[in-house]
């Protein structure tokens, strides 16, 4: 709510105006266009501004007049008289080249014309060949910018959280809001506050952080940056993260999961297979979506899918893997016959794989066997399997009999199927060998992100640098000396 009100400027009667909790806004009665705006607490803000109309003739003949504004100078800059001189003769010049605050190019202008011209180009590297952003890449972009830069999101703590009041370590009031500052005049310190108002939730900030400066880059590679200067993210400092390495360190469920997906497979023939693809095989999730049984004769069909099968080789060949190369993926000799019996349950009737006769997709989806699975196609099913397998827990919230509503907490998702195979693989082959199965450029990614030692393994009872029981000591010659 605001509260505007006319009254003659004088330094007397400016003095006399005190903060409350509304925005006020007052306006000189001896100097058109001339306004001074008393921000609410905790701000002890005074500012003044030009304020005048524009009048436009809309559709239906009718007219409308809209405010137009233009800040000045903080109160005690500069004189009144200075200020009244400045308005009388400068506003008739704004008024004509309507030069406002809506005109002035803000942060959130950047990241539109980012998102509405950038999203989904080629990646911004300084360094090596030119390759454009995964769809799965810029839709998390997409994401980031528009909940934590933009602030359009539902989550009304995330709101408050970008667009609240803070207080600085100068013991002042920071009430700024990223998106509405003016492009020209963003500095790292705004950069930097706005990133320690998520410090509840460092991972998202530095995520956000890094699609902001990708905007930043994106735009000074333009031949007219909208911005003029170097990028404002670079050299801010991160929070620490936790990195999720978590697996199924129990063998003995891990065994457990593998001999019920192999004698039940027939309860859910697609689920049971596809978990245990990504058990046997620890490629990333959204290569097996649109997996087909074997090579396509049509082009088009090879580019809509993400790999398929050869029994031939015995192998699974990917087209597009994350380090952005074909991979062909050795099977196992168990897996081969999981995914043999998923055939022959399709081929046969009355069976609960049936249904997907006829679809070229091998997890095709179920209200559609003509489309493969997306992300979410096996949610509820994952929530009940590892409520069976005790991965996931609930807890009671209402109703009775078959109406009782659960509230369940998954402990380990599909991805965490990949962190299992590269942590049992690399304890039974060694780190290296992991990282070499899983293509990644260094072992360093591989043991940060995926690979847990078995701390067992790693305790040593009896000294490393202890003689071999097999030496024997030789006698010493009798000219030796001792």
């Amino acid at each position: 709510m605001k509260i505007s009100k006319s009254i003659r400027f004088t330094k007397a009667s400016l003095e006399k105006i005190k903060h409350t909790d509304k925005l006020q806004k007052f306006f000189d009665l001896t100097c058109e266009g001339l306004c001074i705006y008393i921000q609410p607490l905790p701000s002890l803000t005074k500012s003044y501004y030009a304020h005048w109309g524009m009048k436009s003739i809309k559709e239906d003949g009718t007219q409308k007049t809209s405010g137009r504004q233009r800040y000045i100078c903080r109160y005690g800059q500069k004189p009144i008289d200075v200020v009244k001189r400045l308005v009388n003769i400068k506003l008739p010049e704004w008024k004509k080249t309507n030069s406002t605050s809506s005109s002035i190019i803000k942060i959130e202008d950047l990241v539109k014309d980012y998102l509405s011209n950038g999203l989904g180009g080629y990646r911004i590297k300084s360094k090596g060949s030119k390759i454009k952003y995964k769809k799965k890449t810029s839709d998390h972009y997409e994401q980031l910018l528009k909940a934590y830069v933009l602030a359009k999101t539902k989550k009304q703590q995330l709101k408050d959280m970008l667009t609240g009041t803070i207080r600085l370590s100068d013991n002042t009031y920071y009430k700024k809001q990223l998106a509405e500052l003016p492009l020209d005049k963003i500095t790292k310190s705004d950069i930097e506050t706005w990133h320690n108002r998520m410090e509840l939730i460092p991972t998202a900030a530095n995520k956000a952080l890094a699609a902001l400066s990708v905007v930043f880059e994106w735009d000074s590679k333009k031949l007219r940056p909208m911005f003029k200067g170097s990028n404002p993210c670079l050299r801010i400092s991160k929070y620490p993260e936790t990195k999720d390495k978590r697996f199924i360190e129990s063998f003995e469920l891990v065994t457990k999961i593998v001999k019920y997906t192999d004698e039940q497979q027939w309860r859910d023939p697609h689920f049971l297979t596809f978990y245990r693809l990504l058990m046997e095989e620890g490629e990333r999730i959204e290569d097996h979506h649109k997996l087909l049984w074997k090579k396509p004769i049509n082009i088009t069909d090879q580019k809509e899918c993400s790999g398929w099968f050869n029994f031939r080789t015995n192998t699974l060949y990917l087209k597009d893997t994350k380090n952005r190369e074909a991979a062909e993926v050795e099977l196992t000799d168990e897996m081969i016959i999981i995914l043999q019996k998923l055939q022959n349950l399709i081929a046969s009737e009355n069976t609960n794989a049936s249904w997907a006769v006829g679809s070229k997709w091998v997890f095709p989806r179920l209200t559609d066997p003509t489309k493969p699975i997306t992300e979410s196609s096996y949610r509820v099913k994952l929530r009940d399997f590892h409520y069976k397998m005790g991965l996931t827990t609930r807890e009671y919230l209402r109703g009775k009999g078959k109406r009782i509503v659960y509230k369940y907490t998954n402990h380990l998702t599909l991805k965490h199927l990949r962190k299992t195979f590269v942590t049992y693989y690399g304890r039974d082959k060694g780190l290296e060998a992991a990282s070499i199965r899983m293509r990644h450029s260094s072992m360093e990614i591989t043991k940060n992100h995926y690979y847990t030692e078995d701390q067992e393994d790693l305790k040593t009872k009896h000294s490393i640098y202890k003689p071999a029981a097999n030496v024997v000591s030789l006698k010493k010659a009798g000219n030796d000396e001792e």
